[in-house]
């Protein structure tokens, strides 16, 4: 059976009721300004109303699966969520990698160069200060457990 376009609010509003207004990707309410409902676009069955943007993830998701190694974009996206799931906190950090504190400190730097005023300059300079020695104080913190360990 193929729903006519004009069946199509009716239908979507009342998957949304069945759905109790939930999305089943994000679990979050869906209103229906941002309900959108989603098809597979092998089989063109209808699955589930979706917020506009998770549809718009899951269709970008697969596209990209598609185009993994893998054959099956589905087994793809599953052995990802298995990856991230894994616990990899007793792994050293990437060197690029920036904690929250050194985002916040080039941040500051970037502000310090737009900034005109001397006087935002000066508290802008002072807030770096601050940060640098947390982050000093971390790091020393961090060799210490180390040394004990």
């Amino acid at each position: 059976m193929r729903l006519k376009q004009s069946e199509i609010k009716q239908y979507r509003e009342a998957l949304l009721k069945e759905q109790k207004y939930k999305c089943p990707l994000c679990n979050t309410r869906i209103l229906k300004s941002e309900a959108t409902l989603d098809h597979d676009h092998e089989t063109g069955k209808i699955r589930q109303v979706l917020h506009r943007s998770c549809n718009q993830s899951e269709g970008r998701i697969l596209s990209w699966a598609n185009r993994s190694r893998g054959k099956d974009p589905k087994e793809f996206v599953r052995n990802l969520v298995k990856y991230w799931e894994v616990e990899y906190s007793g792994n050293p950090d990437h060197p690029q990698h920036l904690s929250e504190s050194e985002r916040e400190l080039a941040a500051l730097k970037r502000k310090l160069k737009r900034l005109k005023s001397p006087a935002a300059k000066r508290r802008t300079e002072t807030q770096i200060q601050e940060l640098r020695k947390r982050l000093n104080d971390l790091e020393d913190q961090i060799e210490v457990g180390e040394m004990l360990v």
